[in-house]
C-alpha cells in the first residue's frame, strides 16, 4: 500500500469519526436542553409537548397551558 493511500484512508477515518463525535455531542445537548425546557414547563403548570427529528438532529418544544 503506498503512502498517499495510507493517509487518504486516515483522513476519511478521522472525518468519520469526528462526524459521529459533532453528532453524538448535539444530541446530547439537544436532550439537556429539552431536559431544561419540560422542567421549567412542569414548574410554569404547562404540559411539554415534544417532537423530535432524528434526520436532522433536531426537535420542536412548546409549552401548553
Amino acid at each position: 500500500m503506498n503512502k498517499n493511500i495510507k493517509v487518504g484512508l486516515l483522513l476519511i477515518t478521522f472525518t468519520f469519526f469526528v462526524g459521529i463525535l459533532l453528532a453524538g455531542s448535539l444530541s446530547y445537548f439537544n436532550s439537556k436542553e429539552i431536559q431544561a425546557a419540560t422542567e421549567q414547563c412542569f414548574t410554569h403548570g404547562g404540559t411539554p409537548l415534544v417532537e423530535i427529528d432524528t434526520f436532522v438532529l433536531g426537535y420542536s418544544f412548546s409549552c401548553e397551558k
